[in-house]
């Protein structure tokens, strides 16, 4: 199955590596889970890359630190190789990039990624991943700005 994933970072992976999308929970009161409240800056809202092809992970600040906006640009931060502990998951799965597009976005002064990939399966027997939790049919959620 075919889906696209949508990053408000880089992640420059090329097509034919084989990656490992890990997506968190929306852990947000009900009442605030409305087209008013979208949180672009909640952990939910964009999944960690693990690019099993190279050992390569990409992830956003959000993903390695609490608040703020995630260090120093003029000095080197020292952010951990792998996500917080805190962050609960919503489903680990394996997928194959089809393609890869980075755009820089001026006004910001960084670069967004979007990967069109096919969804192999969960991370793993039993894994993560292996809940079934997701869309309709367990596939990955589109995580598109409406």
């Amino acid at each position: 199955m075919e889906a696209t994933l949508t990053l408000n970072y880089p992640a420059p992976i090329a097509a034919g590596h084989e990656i490992e999308v890990t997506e968190f929970a929306d852990t947000r009161p009900e009442k605030k889970r409305s087209r008013w409240y979208p949180a672009w800056d909640q952990p939910f809202r964009h999944p960690v890359i693990l690019d099993v092809t190279t050992g390569i992970r990409y992830m956003n600040h959000m993903h390695v630190h609490r608040g703020d906006n995630g260090g120093n640009c003029f000095a080197p931060n020292d952010y951990p190789l792998e996500p917080r502990t805190d962050l609960p998951v919503r489903r680990v799965y394996r997928a194959r990039v089809k393609a890869c597009a980075l755009v820089m976005v001026e006004g910001l002064d960084q670069q967004h990624t979007k990967l069109v990939v096919d969804v192999l399966g969960p991370a793993g027997p039993g894994g993560p991943g292996a809940s079934g939790a997701g869309g309709p049919r367990g596939e990955p959620e589109d995580r598109r700005p409406h």
